[in-house]
């Protein structure tokens, strides 16, 4: 009898390490707990290629493995079939995952690569940014007033040096500014309006930041009608006011370069042809109402062409230094 026992310890014994080794429980366990697992899925599976346990994992367990087991905003959001949470695809295909139960960080994935971005963070610079002086601060206003010839600005140049002027007057002048503007002469070379404004942050006259150089500008800035400011630091009339001056002239694509021939003949024609022209409150008709930069071209160059379609041969004036 005491033989047979024996036996059967040994077998026992053998067939333990032949068995693959399962799934270990603590990990499991820290799957289970997390608050935005799936319900439905469970058990060795989750990390192993054998649903039984044991061998090589799977991607989720080797992703699990190399954070040292502990799941993250980012891992939940590259296992959308483990976990449960909410997102959103803008319209260019990027997404935001929610993915954070703490709600203090955010997934973005552009291009097929994913960003974590700290929520908490941007909200304490925000509040920073509000604190800035004014004055000495401002490096981003649009125009009060044009200098009353519509379109005719007398070239970059004129239009450089009324940015220069109106910044003196508000005690800004000791900065070099630039009119946000764009040319393409036939046999000289193209002036893109974004090559010509510095490299940034631009803050507008409350010292509110704008963007923070140019692909931001041109891609993520915070320009609405309440921080798109004259150098006063006065909100310019828009579409639901009168009169309407939210066309405000650029010359330029929404990429910030040059709309060719849109430019009321480089800014020196206050009669014929036209200007592309955007919308600082982002509201309008036109082939893009919403753009800042090219919502649509005006009727003319004159100062009564420009103000019959909503503008009143506005600009906008960056500092370079």
């Amino acid at each position: 009898m005491i033989r047979i026992t024996g036996a059967v310890l040994l077998l026992v014994f053998l067939i333990s390490l032949a068995a693959p080794v399962a799934a270990r429980p603590p990990y499991l366990e820290i799957f289970r707990a997390d608050p935005m697992r799936r319900s439905d899925v469970d058990g060795c599976a989750v990390c192993h290629v054998n649903p039984e346990g044991g061998g090589v994992r799977n991607e989720f367990g080797s992703a699990f493995e190399a954070a040292q087991h502990t799941i993250t905003p980012m891992i939940r959001a590259d296992f959308p079939d483990r976990f449960g949470f909410s997102s959103t695809r803008l319209i260019d295909g990027s997404a935001f995952y929610f993915s954070d139960p703490e709600n203090e960080t955010v997934v973005f994935e552009r291009n097929e690569e994913k960003f974590l971005i700290d929520l908490a963070a941007i909200v304490s610079e925000a509040e920073e940014e509000e604190v800035i002086p004014l004055g000495n601060s401002m490096s981003f206003f649009i125009t009060s007033a044009g200098p009353g010839n519509g379109a005719h600005l007398e070239g970059l140049a004129g239009a450089d040096r009324h940015c220069q002027a109106l910044g003196e007057t508000v005690g800004v002048g000791d900065r070099t500014w630039r009119a946000y503007l764009s040319t393409s002469f036939q046999d000289r070379p193209t002036v893109n309006a974004g090559d010509r404004i510095g490299t940034g942050p631009w803050y507008n006259a409350k010292g509110v930041m704008i963007a923070r150089g140019v692909a931001d500008l041109h891609t993520n800035n915070r320009l609405t009608k309440q921080t798109a400011l004259n150098e006063k630091g006065e909100v310019i009339n828009g579409r639901e006011d009168a009169p309407n001056r939210h066309d405000i002239m650029t010359g330029t694509l929404v990429d910030g370069t040059a709309a060719v021939g849109m430019n009321c003949s480089n800014w020196t024609s206050s009669g014929e042809g036209t200007a592309m022209v955007g919308h600082h409150d982002r509201q309008g008709g036109g082939d893009d109402g919403t753009s800042w930069i090219a919502a649509h071209q005006s009727r003319g160059c004159s100062q009564e062409d420009l103000q019959g379609s909503g503008g009143d041969g506005l600009f906008m004036c960056f500092a370079i230094d």
